[in-house]
């Protein structure tokens, strides 16, 4: 009786706020005005912006996500009304790979023959290379400013502050290059961290130029000595020849208004609000939604991989990140492999890696669909460690350049808690049936008995990591390992070595799954399974023994718990050195 009071009550609140907080019209809402003539599509890139929707976006509605951000751009590029494209970059929160995925969808545009507009106020490395890369013409506002400075690789070490709370890592790593932990058991770089992290700045660095150069149709060594001379006001930065006028965005949309007559779509591929009824809603909290679209059609189902890698299944409904979990994954390659509708299959993988166990579920079933249907690849920002791993069972792998990828090699150990406990106050006592009964125990050390048994694991889980390279990627072993070691290498790098296939973004990973699997080039590209909506979610939650957890917001540092986190839970991780930025 208390759990349907408790359910009754959160959807009526749900619903109350439904309607009132969100402006929610339960009657039939009135037809938005459309524009006539013709007029500028105007698209914004910034801030959060993840590669694919997720429950999360329920509560910014007006957020965008690349792949939603890509097909806007698409449609602009085909849409009879559109005579020009206007976007205005912010300080969008990518990383290099998706950055140059976007780069290359403003420039498809271009090429369409649209005329394409990128306005900028104050970019930093990042948003001035998506611009300078992608747009044919740059404007920046008056007070704005370029900080085309160089690429700096920033590395955090917490050691010392997990000490000062009585916290340890005892950490152990198969792979010379394996530093993922050493964050965590260091306060500086070690000589092969520091020679992995040189290597990946000083490709990263060729990049970003190389891409300044060509957008902006410059020599390359104008562009070292304009980095070296950076950052720019808004003049220095025309006079320079880095943007092409100077104004603000205001000042843009005003003259196109005046230019055509559409004026400018500012919510442009936002589609029209549908009437929503309160039977709607029920049936949405019910788990219920819209009929399923016709799937007989042939197509190619694009699976999300993103985020850490961990063992379990659920739905986080207030996640701050993203989790990868294995069985979810499982079930929906395995969904996959049995829709004979499905005809390609694309992973797009943007993970650091995380459990080894779940990894290599993960890679069975990757292969067991290889087998069957053609599945590439397409790799993000990241797709190293288990990431390189679920990659390698797959038909083809493709990477941005600037992908950051490989990392083959585990990291293991545990974080001890005896100190912190003891600043608490707080004793602990063991009694054990088995010489190594507590052997993860979070409340000490491993012995070095201990030391030697985890040590033995993790090269069997390191050998086995070799084995599913050289089997999937039909590679010699010693081929892999010269590229293995727990190194981390950038899609160029990791190409020059085998360990991927082809360079490209998400766009050409879609094109060559249809190509392999007999498709024409229209067919139609489906997320797999369909994300399920923000009601379906809470509709589940209602159905657990607790409705609703307490929401968790990470703070920035959220990759470095992420990395505790997972040590808390396992103790083999297929993990990259991920505690760094470049920027």
């Amino acid at each position: 009786m208390k759990k349907r009071i408790k359910t009754a009550v959160v959807l009526a609140a749900a619903t109350t706020w439904l309607a009132l907080g969100c402006g929610l019209d339960l009657g039939a809402p009135p037809s938005p005005p459309v524009p006539l003539g013709p007029a500028v599509a105007l698209l914004d890139i910034d801030g959060s912006m993840p590669t694919f929707p997720s429950s999360e976006s329920f509560f910014s509605p007006g957020a965008t996500n690349q792949r939603r951000l890509e097909k806007n751009l698409a449609r602009a590029a085909a849409d009879l009304q559109v005579q020009e494209v206007l976007l205005h970059i912010g300080a969008p929160q990518i990383s290099w790979a998706r950055a140059d995925e976007i780069a290359s969808a403003i420039a498809r545009v271009a090429a369409a023959g649209k005329p394409v507009t990128c306005h900028i106020d104050d970019v930093d490395n990042l948003g001035y290379y998506l611009a300078a890369k992608g747009c044919p013409r740059i404007v920046v506002s008056p007070a704005g400013s370029v900080e085309l400075i160089g690429l700096s690789l920033e590395a955090v070490y917490l050691r010392e502050m997990l000490a000062s709370i009585g916290v340890t890592a005892d950490m152990l790593h198969v792979g010379k290059y394996k530093d993922a932990a050493e964050p965590l058991t260091s306060d500086a770089m070690s000589p092969e961290a520091r020679e992995s992290a040189e290597s990946l700045l000083d490709d990263l660095s060729r990049l970003f130029k190389e891409g300044v150069a060509a957008g902006r149709k410059l020599d390359a060594a104008k562009v070292q000595a304009l980095v070296d001379g950076g950052p720019y006001g808004a003049a220095d930065a025309k006079a320079k020849g880095l943007v092409d006028d100077v104004g603000t965005l205001g000042a843009l949309v005003s003259a196109y208004k005046e230019r055509y007559a559409g004026g400018v779509i500012d919510d442009y591929g936002k589609e029209p609000a549908k009437p929503f009824s309160l039977a709607d809603i029920l049936k949405l909290f019910g788990g219920q939604g819209e009929a399923a679209a016709n799937t007989a059609t042939p197509r190619v189902a694009l699976i999300p991989v993103v985020g850490p890698i961990d063992s379990g299944s659920g739905d986080d409904l207030f996640a701050g990140t993203e989790v990868v979990r294995d069985m979810q994954l499982v079930f929906a390659l395995d969904k996959a492999l049995r829709d004979d509708s499905v005809k390609a299959v694309v992973l797009r993988i943007d993970s650091p890696g995380g459990s080894a166990l779940a990894s290599d579920n993960i890679w069975v079933a990757v292969r067991a669909l290889a087998a069957k249907k053609p599945v590439v690849a397409s790799m993000g920002d990241v797709a190293a460690s288990g990431g390189y791993y679920i990659a390698s069972a797959a038909t083809e792998i493709l990477a941005s350049p600037a992908t950051l990828t490989g990392s083959v090699g585990v990291v293991g150990g545990k974080i001890v808690l005896e100190g912190a406990l003891a600043k608490l106050g707080v004793k602990t006592e063991t009694i054990n049936r088995g010489s190594r009964a507590s052997l993860s125990s979070p409340f000490r050390p491993f012995t070095d008995d201990e030391r030697q048994v985890v040590m033995k694991l993790m090269q069997s889980a390191y050998d086995l990591f070799v084995d599913r390279v050289v089997e999937g990627r039909k590679l010699d072993r010693k081929l892999v390992l010269g590229a293995a070691e727990g190194r981390v290498w950038t899609g160029s790098q990791a190409k020059e070595r085998k360990l991927v296939d082809r360079l490209g973004g998400l766009a050409d990973a879609v094109a060559r799954a249809r190509e392999l699997g007999k498709l024409p080039a229209g067919a139609p590209v489906e997320l797999f399974p369909k994300p399920k909506t923000f009601f379906e979610l809470l509709g589940e939650k209602l159905t657990e023994p607790e409705a609703m957890s307490a929401v968790r917001y990470v703070p920035a540092g959220r990759k470095a718990l992420s990395l505790v986190s997972l040590f808390l839970g396992e103790k083999v991780l297929a993990f990259a050195p991920v505690l760094f930025e470049v920027r």
